[in-house]
């Protein structure tokens, strides 16, 4: 749209105002003329350079930010870096929708430059600045929340996190988790389960009783798993899981992060206890997918190894122009606890309560439980930090409220993007046991949850040090579906110097002993009454080829051969029943 249609939609009082600000006459009385004189006044490219200096630093700001963005003014993103709009002159009129006017309003019409005026700013727009978000080398030990000064906990996932979902890999290859036939999700018992193999159990104590809606670490390790595609929906590991929990790849873990930033369908809107409305006849959210992009490509942006606050954050997203939308519809449908008395729609921290929680989230519940992002949070967890407003709140609005500092670490810059490879702070520890002759493990460093894990499925516990490998243990894993080569392969790998060529000899043979028994398609055991029928069977060119005898009255058929077999006995004059 050219500056004159815009200007055409003012009412020509409104246009009066502006006349008089750009020093026209009162005699300009015309809505067409005042038009043409506000024209006039900004495309001859004398008049709007001296307009641009009159204007203060703030508005030539606004603009310039307009104009290095096709012209678009995002308000919301200007407030957030520079702090506030072109200041006006204090109001004098004693109506409060009433504002004094200001050059930058000749601009910027309707969040937009017109067409005709964009190429007279080249010269006078100012250089972009890009908002550089920066952090600090130490997370800070507390945290100022309005009057009161609360401790700060922090925590590093890298290890903790990579350790965690690795035994939980493990957990679901040796089957003992169980999943909600409902939902999919962990049973109670299976995310108690869970928690109790984890390296450092959850960021917080654990609640007295272990659901869902009071962890963090084993839900984000359930949700991410599946929507990753290391697991299934029925709690199968993959074979890109297979793989990851045997290799530890990190190529692997990329795909599947970007397979759950890209595509993964589970919102983390429920994941915000309070938050109501979510399932309401009138609510459209918009698609998780699409948020979590956002988010996850903000945070590429950021700094690595600095400890960032949470609500620079929220201001870089906006900037930044990774902001989101929660709901599709302009009415918001979403409320805190009472739908009567909860309704967001008068709640002036809208985008906190939904954008800003659901950012906690995935920060905290899924990247800072694979180990990508540290996190500090107060270690009061009936705090929130976030403006509830008028609204009365018992219990915070989630699990994630005290979130206030997060650092991308050398995990998470490989997978945001920002490193082309990784390489562990901790090499793999390879010395983990020996074994000797009599098939006795002896421990030489501690073990990780997954490995121990490992191990106690081909071994029994002698005491804390020590482990007495088993025969049965190893093939019934196997049988449950846990691969030979790599329990062999673990126990190589782990084990300190020359393996005793007993041990040798005897896990060659476990690999020769699972192959000596094969079973093949089923078949159906058929009982013939009479004797020469037997007989018969086997003198017959087509019969003989479909069954093999067993005894003087039984025979075997394969399942795949059996609508031959009768077909056959039809022709000869006899019915298999």
């Amino acid at each position: 749209m050219n500056l004159v249609d815009a200007l055409e939609q003012w009412r020509s009082d409104d246009l009066k105002k502006y006349v008089t600000l750009l020093g026209g006459e009162s005699r300009i009385t015309r809505k067409a003329d005042r038009i043409d004189f506000i024209r006039r006044a900004l495309l001859k490219k004398a008049s709007l350079r001296r307009i641009w200096e009159q204007m203060d630093e703030i508005s030539r700001r606004a603009i310039s930010v307009a104009f290095h963005s096709e012209g678009e003014f995002d308000r919301g993103a200007f407030v957030a870096q520079y702090g506030g709009l072109p200041p006006r002159p204090k109001n004098k009129s004693r109506y409060s929708f009433y504002k004094e006017p200001i050059f930058f309003d000749l601009f910027v019409i309707d969040g937009q430059i017109p067409d005709d005026l964009m190429p007279l700013l080249t010269d006078l727009a100012l250089p972009p600045e890009r908002f550089q978000l920066s952090g600090v080398e130490e997370a800070p030990a507390t945290f100022e929340h309005g009057r009161y000064v609360e401790d700060v906990a922090a925590v590093e996932t890298e290890e903790i996190g990579r350790t965690d979902l690795l035994t939980y890999l493990q957990l679901m290859e040796q089957k003992q988790l169980r999943f909600s036939a409902k939902n999919t999700r962990l049973t109670a018992a299976s995310m108690q389960k869970v928690l109790a193999n984890l390296v450092a159990q959850d960021f917080r104590e654990a609640s007295e009783k272990v659901t869902a809606r009071t962890t963090i670490r084993p839900t984000g390790l359930d949700v991410f798993t599946q929507e990753s595609g290391l697991a299934t929906r029925t709690g199968k590991l993959t074979k890109a899981g297979r793989t990851y929990l045997h290799t530890q790849e990190p190529e692997i873990m990329l795909e599947a992060f970007e397979k759950w930033t890209t595509s993964g369908k589970f919102d983390e809107l429920h994941r915000i206890t309070r938050l109501g409305g979510l399932k309401s006849r009138g609510t459209r959210l918009t698609s998780p997918a699409t948020r979590r992009e956002k988010v996850i490509e903000a945070l590429s942006w950021c700094p690595v190894g600095q400890w960032i606050d949470i609500s620079d954050f929220y201001r870089a997203i906006v900037i930044w122009d990774f902001d989101f939308k929660v709901e599709k519809t302009n009415y918001s449908h979403l409320h805190i606890g009472s739908r009567y008395y909860g309704d967001l729609n008068s709640i002036d921290n809208y985008w906190g309560l939904t954008s800003g929680a659901y950012i906690n989230a995935i920060i905290w519940e899924y990247l800072g439980t694979i180990g990508a992002v540290d996190v500090a949070f107060l270690e009061d967890d009936f705090i929130s930090l976030f403006d509830t407003g008028y609204l009365e709140m018992d219990d915070p609005l989630s699990l994630y409220d005290g979130l206030c500092y997060f650092r991308i670490n050398p995990w998470g810059a490989f997978l945001l993007g920002q490193a082309d490879e990784y390489i562990p702070a901790q090499p793999k520890q390879k010395a983990l046991f020996t074994i000797d002759a009599d098939k006795r493990v002896h421990l030489q460093a501690l073990l990780s949850p997954n490995e121990r894990l490992k191990l106690e499925a081909m071994a029994d516990a002698i005491d804390e040090r020590r482990y007495q490998l088993d025969e049965m243990k190893i093939l019934t894993a196997v049988e449950g579906g846990q691969k030979l080569d790599s329990l062999i392969d673990f126990v190589r790998s782990g084990h300190q110097g020359d393996m005793p060529p007993a041990i040798l000899d005897w896990l060659s043979q476990l690999r020769r002993n699972q192959r000596a028994f094969k079973e093949v398609e089923p078949a159906v055991l058929v009982q013939i009454s009479q004797p020469d029928l037997v007989h018969m069977v086997r003198q017959d060119k087509v019969l003989s080829k479909l069954s093999r005898p067993v005894d003087e009255t039984m025979i075997l058929v394969r399942s795949s051969h059996l609508a031959r077999f009768r077909k056959r006995l039809k022709a000869l004059g006899y019915l298999l029943t």
